[in-house]
């Protein structure tokens, strides 16, 4: 407590005498369709006395100086065109940097009101209609519970469900977290996450840190023709720009780790940049002073993140990015009945390492497009040993181990033309090169001693051309269509995916949208090389003509925006999955579960007849930060159902039925005038979801096999507890004149509420064993912008 007093006592005195504190803001304007510099559009910081205001120059580049510290509201106009206004933009000890893309009007526009603000979360891709917002990095700074995680954070979205402390995968409108696709500066990326396995999208760790990221996209369902491969839901990130004209740094250390962010100038007559990120693990530390984050076991991991920009009279270079490494050792003499990942007298070693770097190319074609290209190389290693151990946790004898490496050289260009305000088109394609070394083996008994699961080297390729069209015949109605393919060559599977999406703005309050998508995705990449034994003593490969995994999204939605600033949405959406992976020999199951927990293991043959279903009704109420207060509460009510080979329907993994959050907070400005002080921001966040699905267990069967016996039949009949956790932040911040420091504490799960992890049947004792999830967490951060 005295170190946070003298903390907070030093932070004001570095603040109080910092007199008439102001700075720049600068960027550049463009058109959003043909890339092309907007000359001569109005910037204008909005209610400045005297007006402080800027006309963008030859290259549609803009700069306000002396700009007061505080939050600020930025109107941009330019004739004929759509008005942008930015509300609550905070100017800090930090240069503001925007890059500012405009939509030409369907009808000419020669002022712009104020009061017509550009709503808050409209999406960067205009081509999404439906099920689509625009995420910020500072709402994932600011709100409780995130953990400075864009994943964690998406979990506040209506059909979001988040209900697992150890993980941060996207559960969306009931679909496996294994449907989602993360794509980062226009290329697909592997897991994101730090102990990742293959075939998941979540992890305990994001390598994604959000430091490094710029506003970007978060898509629920019916997405635009130039996203493939995923049938739940996506993230398309961008990577945020790093200063060309000065240095600048910073400084975080708390639990996610310490970390050193840079950026400045490459070349400051070109306009060239660079912005390097490194984090390393400060677990070690919350271990030693007794926090307990969900393992008795030390995660070991860091990670880092570049990107180099390189602009041109007529085009933009850019060189990007990320890896992880990762490692974890849990041993089960020091494991308790904390430990939401400790297996019973058993050792697990893991290992994991993924990356990405590539290169991008935009160039402007005469004043109506351009074409984009980009090319990245990605790998990921997963290399994993498993032991067993006797009572005394001695002798140890290997029973599974993996090394394998997924890695992929990544292609996409694609061309986007303006025809006129009303009509524009965008064609391309992507290519995936798998480039694959995959072997584990997994010991099944005295009698046939280590069984081979993987044992494959080689390549194949995932081609996936598309073609999209956007159509306004008024500035109230938008019409989207396009077309999307995606071949693998492993087998010579193929699918067509007709997408459409329209939008009516009936009044200025008032709007209607509709969706509709067939997507499909591969399986998993190491699903199609499992190997079994084929009974002439070599093995086969029975899962190479596996089909994609194909879904049909309908989603209808309405929006309204009320007084003070608050919007309503309401969205209806059904989900028909068909093609599912299932076994030849009737049972239950089905991929659609997969992903549901860090148990990868899948039966020996599989094939496509499975079916599944998810529909449901989603709410929205919102309001963006204005005059210090925002909220957003959600909440969801659905139904996640499948087939598998027996034809019964069950309850999938994910189905919790309902989801409802609340996210609230103030931030409190002191008055501002010569003195700059110190500003207090509040935040809360209550999580209630329907309880996760499980098995039951058949008790004499277990005692007379020695091992836990689940009644496959009554597959997720049952339900933990519902999940509930409130989390609360605070966080203390002061701008100086050219420091900014913040001190934030995080309470997570602040009424100790049991979350059950995992019921499971112990045959020794004869009785079941709770684990429980992670209880109440304290986490605090610091964080240096200098």
């Amino acid at each position: 407590m005295k170190t946070f007093i003298f903390t907070i006592a030093l932070f004001i005195s570095s603040g109080l005498y910092a007199q008439n504190l102001t700075q720049t803001v600068r960027g550049t304007l463009k058109d959003k369709q043909t890339f092309e510099p907007l000359i001569g559009a109005k910037i204008i910081i909005v209610g400045t006395e005297p007006l402080i205001g800027a006309v963008s120059d030859i290259d549609g580049k803009f700069r306000l100086e002396n700009v007061p510290v505080g939050r600020q509201q930025i109107a941009i106009s330019y004739v004929g065109y759509e008005p942008i206004v930015l509300s609550n933009i905070d100017i800090a000890s930090k240069e503001v940097v925007l890059n500012l893309e405009m939509t030409e009007a369907v009808n000419m526009m020669n002022k712009i009101e104020v009061k017509a603000n550009k709503e808050k979360g409209e999406q960067i891709n205009k081509m999404a209609t439906v099920s689509v917002r625009q995420f910020s990095v500072e709402q994932s700074n600011r709100f409780a519970g995130s953990f400075n995680d864009v994943a964690r954070m998406a979990q506040n979205f209506a059909g979001v469900q988040g209900a697992d402390d150890s993980r941060n995968d996207i559960v969306i409108r009931g679909n496996s977290p294994t449907g989602v696709l993360f794509r980062m500066e226009g290329v697909d990326i592997p897991n994101p996450n730090h102990f990742a396995r293959f075939g998941t999208t979540g992890g305990p760790v994001s390598i994604l840190n959000n430091n490094v990221l710029a506003n970007s996209d978060f898509m629920t369902g019916a997405f635009p023709a130039e996203y493939g491969n995923a049938i739940a839901g996506v993230f398309d990130l961008k990577m945020k720009t790093g200063n060309n004209e000065k240095h600048e740094f910073m400084f975080q250390f708390g639990f996610n780790g310490a970390e050193l962010m840079a950026e400045g100038p490459l070349n400051r007559k070109t306009g060239a940049s660079y912005l390097v990120n490194y984090r390393y693990s400060t677990l070690k530390l919350f271990q030693v002073i007794g926090i307990n984050f969900g393992s008795t076991a030390l995660p070991n991991y860091q990670d880092a993140a570049f990107k180099l920009n390189f602009p041109s009279k007529r085009g933009l270079t850019t060189v990007f990015g990320m890896g992880g490494l990762s490692n974890i050792n849990i041993l089960a003499e020091n494991a308790d009945s904390t430990d939401l990942f400790a297996l019973d007298y058993s050792n697990t070693y893991f290992n994991s390492q993924v990356g990405v770097v590539g290169v991008a190319h935009k160039q402007r074609i005469g004043k109506k497009s351009y074409i984009n290209a980009s090319l990245a190389a990605q790998a990921n290693v997963n290399i994993i040993d498993n032991d067993t151990v006797d009572f005394n946790f001695e002798n140890p004898f290997k029973t599974y181990e993996s090394n394998s490496v997924i890695a992929k050289i990544v292609g996409d260009v694609f061309y986007n033309y303006k025809i006129n305000a009303k009509n524009m088109f965008k064609v391309g394609v992507h290519a995936d090169l798998f480039l694959l070394d995959l072997v584990d083996s997994v010991y099944t008994g005295p009698t046939f001693g280590f069984e081979t699961l993987r044992n494959f080297t080689g390549n194949t390729l995932l081609l996936q051309p598309y073609a999209q069209y956007r159509y306004r015949p008024t500035e109230k109605i938008t019409l989207n269509v396009g077309l999307h393919s995606q071949t693998l060559t492993l087998n010579s599977e193929t699918s067509i995916e007709p997408r459409f999406g329209a939008a009516w703005q009936m009044t200025k309050k008032d709007r209607l949208s509709f969706g509709y998508g067939l997507h499909s995705q591969m399986q998993p990449i190491e699903v199609y090389f499992k190997e079994v034994p084929d009974g002439t003593g070599q093995t086969k490969q029975p899962n190479n003509e596996l089909k994609f995994t194909k879904s049909h999204h309908l989603v209808l939605g309405y929006q309204h925006r009320f007084a003070y600033g608050i919007n309503a949405k309401l969205e209806a959406y059904y989900q028909s999955l068909y093609d599912v992976p299932v076994t030849p020999q009737p049972s239950s199951f089905s991929m659609v579960n997969f992903g549901s927990d860090f148990n990868t293991a899948l039966p020996d043959s599989l094939d496509n007849d499975g079916t599944a279903s998810n529909y449901g009704l989603e709410l929205t109420l919102e309001k963006y930060l204005d005059k210090g207060f925002y909220f957003m509460i959600t909440t969801s009510i659905y139904e996640s159902k499948y087939k598998g080979s027996n034809g019964v329907e069950f309850n999938s993994a994910f189905n919790g039925n309902y989801t409802f959050n609340t996210l609230a907070g103030y931030e409190f400005r002191f008055k501002e005038g010569k003195k700059i002080k110190p500003s207090l921001t509040i935040d809360f966040k209550f999580t209630y979801n329907g309880g996760s699905r499980y098995t039951p267990v058949l008790v004499e069967e277990s005692n007379l096999a020695g091992t836990e016996v689940r009644d496959f039949s009554q597959t997720n009949t049952l339900t933990y507890p519902d999940y509930v956790k409130l989390n609360a932040r605070v966080a203390f911040k002061m701008v100086g004149k050219k420091v900014t420091q913040e001190i934030a504490f995080d309470a997570q799960n602040i009424t100790n509420r049991k979350n059950v992890f995992v019921q499971e049947y112990n045959v020794q004792s004869g009785k079941f064993e709770t684990t429980y999830q992670t209880g109440f967490l304290p986490i605090g951060q610091i964080r240096i912008y200098f």
